[in-house]
């Protein structure tokens, strides 16, 4: 893979891990201990093992430890970082579009969240997906999973055009979103940042994406932008069954330390 066709990444780093906080106390999540390392750290290998070498943090809360580490995450994984800061809240969504209009992304680019651990052939294969001559403006990774109650599932049709998106809850095998997605540049054109939730606001007439209003809800990737391409029927997936981690909760965590000690997690020292 060129230089040129090397992915770009923007890694969502903002949230405030409440369901883990009696765990990681005051820590950032995205950068609780894993065997010596920042679990991001081991997002971001996998993320360079599938060809980015460059990518954006999109940070709000306890912003201080990620910029902290910022060498340290580059040079254990080998892609290189900017850190984009929110100044208040703007959910995920929000904070998004803020990192977008910060740092203006290439034709393409890949969106992760930074308590999620996937190895790099599902970010290949979505990236495959996402450039490939009939894709969408938006590609989601859809995880096959034995039982869908912790995770969010997703519904497409026979070509994998997502039809709907549905919050955890529905139980049975079928397919999960990963938390990983593709888009184009112009994705989300016109869309501005700011705490407040887009679906919402489209609804109603006195307030379009580019006022300077401020509803009250934060502005969810998920939730209200997703919706929003699957309304324009340009939102798809690629069907993935390879390993999904996600470190929200105290005990998925624990899991995730128990599985990963039987490996070898050595610091890595990558030419960036």
């Amino acid at each position: 893979m060129s230089a040129a066709q090397n992915p770009f990444a923007y890694i969502l780093c903002g949230g405030q891990g409440t369901r883990l906080r009696s765990v990681i106390r005051e820590t950032q999540k995205a950068v609780v201990e894993i065997h010596g390392q920042p679990f991001l750290a081991l997002l971001l290998q996998e993320l360079f093992r599938a060809g980015v070498r460059e990518a954006v943090l999109c940070a709000g809360y306890r912003a201080d430890q990620l910029l902290a580490l910022r060498e340290e995450l580059t040079a254990r994984s080998g892609v290189a970082l900017e850190i984009v800061v929110e100044a208040e809240p703007l959910g995920t969504g929000g904070a998004l579009l803020h990192a977008l209009q910060r740092h203006a992304p290439p034709d393409r680019y890949l969106v992760a969240n930074a308590d999620t651990f996937l190895e790099a052939e599902a970010w290949r294969q979505l990236w495959m997906c996402s450039t490939s001559p009939s894709a969408a403006e938006a590609t989601l990774l859809a995880v096959r999973v034995a039982d869908r109650a912790r995770f969010g599932s997703v519904f497409c049709d026979a070509d994998g055009r997502v039809l709907q998106l549905f919050e955890k809850g529905v139980s049975g095998p079928g397919l999960v979103n990963g938390g990983a997605y593709a888009f184009s540049r112009t994705a989300f054109s016109g869309l501005v940042p700011r705490p407040c939730s887009l679906e919402h606001d489209l609804h109603q007439s006195h307030c379009r994406p580019q006022d300077n209003c401020r509803p009250q809800d934060p502005c969810s990737l998920e939730q209200d932008l997703l919706p929003l391409l699957i309304q324009r029927q340009s939102l798809r997936s690629v069907a993935y069954s390879g390993t999904l981690i996600d470190i929200g909760t105290p005990e998925s965590l624990a899991a995730f330390r128990k599985k990963t000690a039987q490996k070898t997690l050595c610091p890595q020292s990558h030419d960036a």
